[in-house]
C-alpha cells in the first residue's frame, strides 16, 4: 500500500476532525454564553423584584412608624392638662423629626424659653425672655403666621437661641408658628436634621389643643342685671341680654355671623397687639389697659356693636372675651378700673 496515500488520507481526517471539534466548541461557546446571558438576566430580574419589594416594605416601614410617632404625640398633646404642659409635650413629640428644638411663649412682644430638647446649653441656663423684635425671623413668624426658614444667626434668631443651637452659623433653622386663636402665640423653632412637614403638623395639632384649653378656661359671659347700653354716635343698641342657646339650635344664618363675630374680634384685638405694642406693654404694667388703649378699644367696641350685637339676640360679646384673653391674659384686673365690661 503507498504510504504517501495513507498519510495524506490520516491528514484529510485530521483535518475534518479540527474543524468538526471547532465547529463544536463554537457551538457549544454560544450556547454557553446564551445560557450565561439567561442566567444573568433572570439573576438581575430578580435582584431588581427584591430591591423593589425592599424598597415597598421599607417605605412601609417608615410610614408605619412615622403614623405611629404622629399618633403618639398627637394623643399627648391632646391629653395636656394645661398651657404648658402642651408646649413641652410638643417638643418631646417632636423627638423622630429633629435633633434640636426650642419652643417659645410669645407674649407681650417677648420670647420666653418654656420647653427645649438636643440643645448646647441646658435649658435653666437660658434667660428667661427676650424681646421678639431682636431676632426678625422670629417677628416675621409671629406677624405673618407662616413658616419660616432662617440661618442659625445673632442677626436673625437672636444671640440667645444661636447659642443654644450651636455649631455653624450656615446651618438652617425651621420656625413654625403655633395658631392660639388664629394669633401665634408660641413659636416652634427645630435645627439639625430636620423633616419640616411633621413638626408643622404637630405645630398645628398643638394650636388646636391650645385653643380647647383656652375654650375650656374662658369665663361665661352672662348678663347684667338691668344693664345700661350708650347709644355711641346714634348708633342701634343691642338687646338687653343675648338669648342663651347651644351652638347646634342656632340658624345657619346665626352660625355665620357668629363665627364672622368671632373672626373679627380676633383680628382687631391682633391688630391692636401689633401696632400698638408700646401701649399695651405700658397698660399691662400700670395695670390698666383701657386707660393706654380706649381709643382703639372704644373704636373696636363700636364696630362690633354695630355689625354684630345689634344683629342677632343670640349674639355673645366675643370682643370682649378676646380683650380678656388676648390682651389681659385672663387677668381682668389689667383692664383698669374704667373698662366697661361686657356689652351684653
Amino acid at each position: 500500500m503507498d504510504e504517501t496515500a495513507v498519510l495524506s488520507w490520516r491528514e484529510v481526517i485530521e483535518k475534518h476532525q479540527t474543524a468538526l471539534a471547532e465547529e463544536i466548541a463554537v457551538r457549544l461557546d454560544s450556547q454557553l454564553q446564551r445560557a450565561v446571558l439567561h442566567a444573568i438576566e433572570r439573576e438581575r430580574a430578580v435582584a431588581e423584584e427584591n430591591v423593589t419589594r425592599a424598597r415597598a416594605d421599607a417605605r412601609e416601614t417608615t410610614l408605619r412608624a412615622t403614623a405611629e410617632s404622629l399618633n403618639q404625640a398627637l394623643r399627648r398633646l391632646r391629653q395636656a392638662a394645661n398651657r404648658p404642659e402642651a408646649l413641652r409635650f410638643l417638643a418631646e413629640g417632636t423627638g423622630p423629626w429633629s435633633t434640636q428644638v426650642v419652643v417659645l411663649a410669645i407674649e407681650h412682644d417677648r420670647a420666653t424659653v418654656t420647653a427645649a430638647r438636643g440643645l448646647s446649653l441646658p435649658v435653666p441656663e437660658l434667660p428667661a425672655a427676650f424681646p421678639i423684635e431682636t431676632a426678625p425671623a422670629l417677628a416675621a413668624v409671629f406677624e405673618s403666621r407662616d413658616p419660616v426658614t432662617s440661618l442659625v444667626s445673632n442677626t436673625e434668631i437672636s444671640p440667645l437661641l444661636a447659642s443654644a443651637f450651636g455649631g455653624p452659623a450656615e446651618r438652617k433653622v425651621y420656625l413654625f408658628p403655633v395658631l392660639e386663636r388664629g394669633m401665634a402665640t408660641a413659636i416652634l423653632a427645630a435645627c439639625g436634621e430636620t423633616a419640616p412637614a411633621p413638626l408643622e403638623l404637630l405645630c398645628e395639632a398643638a394650636g388646636m389643643r391650645l385653643d380647647g384649653l383656652a375654650a375650656e378656661a374662658a369665663p361665661t359671659v352672662t348678663p347684667l342685671p338691668n344693664p345700661v347700653l350708650v347709644n355711641i354716635g346714634g348708633q342701634v343698641t343691642p338687646p338687653a341680654g343675648p338669648e342663651r342657646r347651644k351652638w347646634d339650635e342656632l340658624s345657619p344664618d346665626d352660625q355665620q355671623l357668629h363665627l364672622k363675630a368671632q373672626r373679627m374680634a380676633r383680628v382687631r384685638i391682633a391688630e391692636i397687639r401689633l401696632q400698638h405694642a408700646d401701649g399695651l406693654r405700658k397698660g399691662a404694667a400700670d395695670g390698666n389697659l383701657y386707660g393706654a388703649l380706649c381709643v382703639q378699644i372704644d373704636a373696636a367696641r363700636t364696630e362690633f356693636l354695630q355689625a354684630f350685637l345689634s344683629k342677632s339676640p343670640t349674639m355673645v360679646d366675643y370682643l370682649h372675651l378676646e380683650i380678656l384673653r388676648s390682651l389681659a391674659h385672663d387677668n381682668d384686673r389689667i383692664l383698669g378700673e374704667k373698662y366697661p365690661g361686657p356689652m351684653v
